[in-house]
């Protein structure tokens, strides 16, 4: 009775050792997502659902392999954001640098421009105040129209100066623009695929529906990304869904726009009749799910993608209002499809 007693007490030890490290690691992944700091939102949105997705798996954990599963998963998440974090802001510091050295220049040129016409300015007053004591009239007569001349000169280099200056203030101003809609092009990039992110999506609908124009839209969900993100390594599963979007790219007229629509999801937006979306998406559903090759240091490696696509469709007239509520909607169906 005594060995059974301590048996049992070691069990319920157990079991509370695992309830302690899943409320641990729990709690851990959950303020790493909670307190991530955010260089750009849409990207910190997406590490968040990584998260999330993991908590899922914790609360799930049984056996030792998930949980070294599990530990090599956060630390990789972890390891991808710190380095995803780093590369923008030293591309941000560069361009902060670079912007300040062009206004340092800029202002050391006006400075300069500046003071070459003050210098010749005064010389030329001082000319004119020499010739206010001067005896003679002749001189007085002879030596004013020569400082007119010399102070005129000085305005009119001072004004074409100032006109250079001016348009390369200009040139400054436009290569900021390019940056800054280079940066904003980044900003609506999926870092994991390369394509358009769920912010440009939403804004290219959002716009067809308010100029009341039809269109398409065709989700494709990968089913089984989860399972595959616990076996292999982040960026194989990203090499695998690289090679799905190109496939799926092949499928749909070049002025489609592909993007990431969820975690598990792509989208692609058409300007397509209804019957043709949906012959379309029975392609899709038939040829994206399937084995795909991914090279990584030189080794090939095989991995099995299964998907389901579907299409919902705006035509002219339709309510905007109820669209993404349909989509919504088509989501959740090919999720529990």
């Amino acid at each position: 009775m005594i060995s059974i007693r301590k048996a049992t007490d070691a069990l319920e030890q157990m079991e509370d050792l695992l309830h302690t490290v899943t409320r641990v690691y729990d709690n851990a992944v959950g303020s790493t997502a909670a307190y991530a700091i955010e260089v750009y939102p849409a990207e910190a949105d997406g590490f968040r659902e990584h998260l999330k997705a993991l908590q899922q798996r914790i609360e799930g954990a049984a056996n030792p392999e998930d949980w070294r599963t599990i530990e090599s998963t956060f630390r990789g998440e972890l390891r991808a954001y710190r380095d995803q974090a780093k590369t923008q802001l030293d591309r941000l510091c560069g361009e902060i640098k670079d912007a300040a050295q062009a206004v340092r220049i800029f202002a050391e040129n006006v400075m300069a421009i500046d003071s070459d016409h003050d210098a010749h300015m005064k010389q030329a007053l001082g000319h004119l105040q020499d010739l206010c004591h001067a005896d003679s009239l002749d001189a007085v007569r002879s030596g004013i129209p020569t400082i007119a001349n010399s102070i005129t000169d000085s305005l009119r280099d001072m004004q074409r100066s100032h006109q250079t200056a001016v348009m390369e203030l200009q040139e400054e101003i436009r290569l900021l623009h390019q940056q800054v809609e280079r940066e904003r092009h980044f900003r609506m990039i999926d870092p994991a695929t390369g394509v358009w992110n769920r912010e440009k999506l939403d804004a290219c609908m959002e716009e067809l529906l308010k100029n009341d124009q039809p269109f398409c839209t065709l989700l494709v969900y990968v089913r089984n990304l989860r399972h595959l993100e616990s076996r292999h390594r982040r960026s194989m599963v990203d090499g695998a869904l690289k090679a799905l979007l190109e496939r799926l790219s092949g499928l749909l007229d070049k002025n489609a726009i592909i993007g990431r629509w969820g975690e598990n999801s792509f989208a692609g937006i058409l300007r397509i009749p209804t019957a043709e979306g949906i012959s379309i998406a029975r392609l899709a559903t038939e040829k994206l799910s399937g084995e795909y090759v991914v090279q990584e240091n030189g080794v090939a490696h095989k991995i099995r993608l299964v998907s389901i696509a579907g299409v919902i469709d705006q035509a002219e007239g339709d309510d905007p209002g109820t669209f993404e509520s349909k989509l919504l909607q088509m989501s959740d169906a090919l999720a529990g499809a």
